[in-house]
């Protein structure tokens, strides 16, 4: 048990790094620059799933996984376009950090834990709250977005953001899989929290023009 718990934990703490390294990755992508998606239906949900780029370090983010989180969001039945789908991306990653912050208190104040779980549990709501805190910061961003052709650093703010929220996430979630007893209590839920972090990225990615480079 001890030996699954540290493995998961190494996992992810790589999750983590690889999240620090989101602003500087422009050598591993490919800008659009006026090319066709890579991918295209009439259902903007399925193209922007389709034609995230593909991350070797979450196997686990599928394009499935992509449209069943998006399409839990009766918005995006409405959606117009990737940036709609990117804040309704945050809308989720939002309300998920707030139920497992809630779930967190409660547990807080039952009393009936460990010291070392109440410091988990401190640092983990502290990266919750920094979550809350960027959301709003990125959303702006996203609103106000504007395509630049050909600048192959457009994207670098937004990575820089995008990066806080994907970090705290995955923060949280390797303080409780350290612990055996917030474990038992939300494992599941934080790791929603860093997979719709990463739904975050991935839209983002979406919308600025980038995708994998599969050649």
């Amino acid at each position: 048990m001890v030996a699954a718990t540290t493995t998961t934990s190494v996992v992810a703490l790589l999750f983590a790094a690889a999240f620090l390294t989101v602003a500087t990755h422009a050598v591993d992508i490919e800008h659009h620059q006026g090319k066709p998606p890579q991918y295209k239906t009439s259902d903007l949900v399925t193209n922007s799933c389709a034609n995230m780029r593909a991350h070797d370090w979450i196997p686990q983010f599928t394009r499935k996984r992509c449209e069943s989180t998006l399409r839990s969001d009766k918005q995006s039945v409405v959606a117009k376009d990737e940036r709609d789908l990117a804040l309704i991306s945050m809308n989720l990653l939002q309300s998920s950090v707030a139920k497992v912050d809630s779930i967190l208190r409660q547990h807080s104040d039952s009393g009936h834990h460990s010291s070392s779980t109440t410091l988990s549990i401190r640092y983990c709501r502290l990266d919750y709250a920094a979550v809350a805190r960027t959301v709003p910061m990125c959303r702006a961003m996203v609103q106000e977005y504007v395509a630049v052709p050909g600048d192959p650093t457009a994207g670098d703010d937004f990575y820089d953001c995008i990066a806080r929220l994907g970090n705290a996430a995955a923060n949280c979630w390797d303080y409780v899989l350290a612990d055996d007893e917030l474990a038992k209590v939300v494992s599941k839920a934080v790791g929603e929290v860093f997979q719709r972090a990463t739904l975050v990225r991935a839209m983002v990615e979406v919308m600025i023009g980038f995708r994998h480079d599969s050649s």
